[in-house]
């Protein structure tokens, strides 16, 4: 049993109800509410744009569920029912090691980054509306498929979304501030985002579109966004055994400064950095294992 315990008023079909929850959590249903003087925490009704974020995440989830189960099978359902149980364990418990990235900015031949396909359609989202617009246009809409992109977008990251066919084929995330940091990666490492620096991740194609150059087309197109926005480098972190990303990243003669560390246990969280041997590298890191996926989980 927790050793503190917080009565929290909860809005419940318009009727206001307690129930206790541990101290230093909140309901992610519930909005953030005022502590009184006795301790307890108060909670308020949700406004309609929270309601209508939390109504569209849990839409995207039930009809992604349908949908695998009508195209994919059954067995597909349950390897991303298996996927998502295993989201909600890091939640609890998470361990990471990752390389530490930083890229230069610098004007590069868009030519040499093309994808290995016959056709496709690049779009840069900022907001809902945005979003709004392109499902609007009849492609495939991103909050559909990423329940918690509305809330990425709500916190100030920007989506690129490249599409084959009006089906979403890849994805990829940047970050131009703290707040938004935290909704592409919470890997603790330093961005400087009052230097024109930004931070690049959330990084995802879809397997039958792999090993088309879609990752590092994709990064193309964001570092070229970044630079004509007047930022100068961006960082980022890939995990230690995504080789595929690695290459990927190799393509810009990256810097690899670092690892990473990263350990949680519930509110328990420990960072520790360390150098690479011999000093920072250029291009590749210094060791791996087979790879996998075109797929950065953080800030990659």
């Amino acid at each position: 049993m927790p050793d503190r315990l917080l009565w929290v008023s909860l809005y419940v079909g318009g009727r206001e109800c307690a129930a206790p929850v541990a101290a230093g959590f909140i309901n992610p249903c519930v909005g953030r509410g005022d502590r009184t003087s006795h301790g307890l925490v108060v909670g308020r009704r949700l406004s309609g744009s929270e309601l209508m974020r939390h109504y569209r995440e849990l839409r995207a989830l039930i009809r992604r569920a349908v949908n695998l189960a009508r195209h994919e099978g059954p067995a597909s359902l349950a390897r991303h029912a298996f996927s998502f149980l295993a989201f909600l364990f890091h939640r609890v418990y998470m361990r990471r090691d990752v390389y530490l990235y930083e890229h230069s900015l610098e004007a590069r031949d868009r030519s040499l980054f093309l994808p290995r396909l016959e056709s496709w359609e690049l779009r840069i989202i900022h907001s809902d509306a945005d979003a709004d617009t392109v499902a609007a246009e009849g492609l495939e809409d991103l909050r559909e498929s990423y329940i918690y992109a509305s809330r990425s977008l709500d916190w100030g990251a920007i989506v690129f979304c490249v599409y084959v066919e009006r089906r979403l084929a890849h994805v990829g995330w940047v970050a131009v501030s703290e707040r938004g940091k935290n909704a592409v990666d919470r890997m603790p490492f330093r961005v400087s985002f009052d230097a024109c620096q930004a931070c690049t991740g959330g990084t995802y194609t879809r397997p039958e579109y792999r090993g088309k150059g879609l990752m590092a087309y994709g990064y193309f197109e964001r570092f070229e966004y970044l630079r004509t926005h007047g930022f100068t480098s961006s960082r980022n972190s890939v995990e230690v055994r995504n080789v595929s990303s690695q290459k990927a990243h190799a393509k810009f003669n990256p810097t690899i400064y670092g690892r990473g560390k990263y350990r949680k246990v519930l509110r328990w969280v420990t960072w520790r950095t360390e150098g690479l041997p011999g000093g920072p590298r250029r291009g590749m890191p210094p060791d791996g294992t087979d790879g996998h996926d075109e797929h950065d989980h953080g800030c990659g």
